[in-house]
């Protein structure tokens, strides 16, 4: 009977040894190296810094469409972009000024661009502006704000970022412009309004109209009658400053868009998925999401009982654990949230929860969709020229794809444990067989 015993379980180890080795021979590992390499090409100076509404942005939506194409993604109700109409900001022809004046339009001092004084991003319905203390001014500790007419102006100091710092542009900001200065330069303007003089600035930029597209491509499931899981991330950043100054956007969020590609590599290789599985990259999030909420909205029946995997800021190079960020009116208890924090804490992986619309979950989950963004969240370097290549860490990029990956095959492939747990099962499987192969061994003697 004992001997028996050994002779079925090892006929089911040996079984059990030939599915998953064949599975790991059939599936393409996801590789973080080459993901690495993929950042720092979207990363690189050539793209300029992938601002919306620019040649350099256009060439990452081809760059992706063609990676769609090469890894065969079907296109998504017929479609491989869904294109839209957004305000960005254009550069103009003229040379940035901020200087002093006196009543009779004498020049009392004048700051240097990049030096003293630089554009914020967040808006340019006016780029130009004359105020005094006899216009409408409002001061703080580290912000000046005035009216010219009907436009509102702010010039502000930042001491952590100093003017490396570089916002998100927003069409309905409150203000026309934004400078930032250094905290030097402000108490200087704030003293010189004091005293009655003019302070005038133009920056040459001016809000235009462009049209602009998210790519989406498709793995198709066994059922497409079922909503599709959807992994999705930004491809966009800040572009450059008028020295040229490029803004690379390595982790914010070549980052995540390199993850996307690399893990449509690994998912294509499972086989069949349940239900499809929807890949966009989205366009326009630093101008506020605006890219997901044109999909959403264009796409809410297709996509109401979607689960919904976003990828921002992955391979931080600092200490900082994985979040999980949902909606603002999410909490721990959420359904999705309890389920990703479980293959957490069964995969011993540190983390946290963060629940903010920064991200393109935000769309989603307005929505009633579910929906989560993966994030190293480090905004230490973002949105400033630092954020480049070298603080990616390949290691934080494996951890984050050790959670999505068991969260995603658990939602598209029935969460099949051959699949999640095939390398696990095929060291098992050989130990098993070596103690009854060793132990008989042992016995003959």
């Amino acid at each position: 009977m004992k001997k028996l015993l050994e002779q079925i379980i090892t006929c089911l180890a040996s079984l059990m040894l030939v599915f998953s080795f064949n599975i790991s021979t059939s599936i393409h590992d996801f590789s973080s190296y080459d993901t690495y390499e993929n950042i720092k090409y979207m990363s690189s100076d050539y793209f300029k810094g992938r601002l919306t509404g620019t040649l350099e942005n256009r060439e990452i939506e081809e760059y992706i469409k063609l990676k769609f194409l090469e890894n065969d993604l079907k296109p998504f109700m017929e479609e491989y972009t869904d294109s839209f109409t957004t305000s960005f900001p254009e550069k103009i022809n003229g040379q940035p000024y901020l200087f002093v004046s006196d009543g009779k339009g004498n020049k009392i001092e004048e700051f240097a661009y990049g030096k003293d004084f630089k554009e914020d991003m967040m808006n340019f319905k006016n780029n130009k502006f004359t105020f005094s203390k006899n216009s409408q001014v409002y001061m703080q500790e580290n912000i000046l704000q005035a009216n010219d007419g009907d436009d509102l102006f702010l010039i502000y100091s930042s001491k952590e970022q100093g003017l490396k710092f570089r916002s998100s542009f927003l069409k309905d900001c409150p203000w026309s412009m934004c400078i930032i200065v250094e905290d030097s330069i402000l108490n200087k303007i704030k003293e010189y309004v004091a005293k009655g003089y003019y302070i005038n600035g133009f920056v040459p930029y001016k809000t235009s109209e462009t049209t602009i597209s998210n790519v989406m491509g498709l793995i198709e499931g066994k059922n497409p009658d079922k909503h599709p899981i959807i992994i999705s991330a930004h491809f966009d950043h800040l572009g450059t400053d008028l020295n040229n100054t490029i803004y690379n956007g390595a982790l914010d969020n070549a980052s995540g868009t390199a993850f996307m590609l690399e893990l449509i590599k690994y998912l294509k290789s499972l086989g069949t998925p349940d239900r499809d599985i929807l890949f966009v990259a989205f366009n326009a999030e630093e101008f506020g999401c605006v890219g997901s909420e044109e999909f959403v909205s264009k796409y809410k029946n297709e996509i109401q009982n979607s689960k919904v995997f976003n990828f921002d800021m992955i391979g931080s190079n600092n200490a900082v654990p994985l979040t999980i960020m949902g909606g603002v009116n999410d909490n721990e208890d959420t359904s999705f949230m309890r389920s990703i924090s479980a293959t957490c804490h069964s995969e011993d992986i540190q983390f946290k929860y963060l629940f903010q619309d920064s991200s393109d979950h935000k769309a989603f989950r307005t929505n009633n969709i579910d929906a989560i963004t993966f994030c190293d969240d480090d905004i230490s370097r973002i949105h400033t020229p630092n954020d480049t290549i070298d603080n990616i860490d390949i290691d934080n990029i494996d951890r984050c794809y050790l959670v999505a990956s068991k969260q995603i095959i658990k939602n598209a492939f029935g969460g099949n444990p051959l699949l999640m747990y095939y390398k696990q099962i095929i060291s098992v499987c050989i130990l098993i067989i070596l103690i009854i192969f060793i132990k008989n061994l042992i016995s003959k003697k």
